[in-house]
């Protein structure tokens, strides 16, 4: 379980109001309690292929991926609590 590899990518845009208040947030915490994960901001006006490929219609979104296995999606309305609380049962 020690080599366990967890992805946290934040999919974002720049006209994204909630995506400018939340990701700071949200960035500092996952940084804080789990320094092991993997960060990856997207932004889904460059990188408008992976975004289709990880099936992102709307904003912001969050996917949780241990060893490259999508776990947990949080779309539009969510809290850092919810993010950290299944960070943990990944962690854990």
């Amino acid at each position: 379980m020690e080599d366990q590899h967890i992805e946290l990518l934040y999919f974002t845009g720049k006209t994204c109001n909630v995506c400018k208040v939340l990701k700071p947030k949200l960035l500092a915490a996952v940084e804080e309690e789990f320094p092991h994960v993997a960060i990856r901001v997207v932004d889904v006006e460059e990188e408008v292929e992976f975004t289709g490929q990880s099936m992102v219609f709307t904003l912001p979104v969050v996917i949780l991926k241990s060893d490259d296995k999508e776990m947990y999606r949080f779309a539009r309305s969510f809290s850092v609590y919810e993010i950290l609380d299944k960070l943990k049962r990944l962690s854990g």
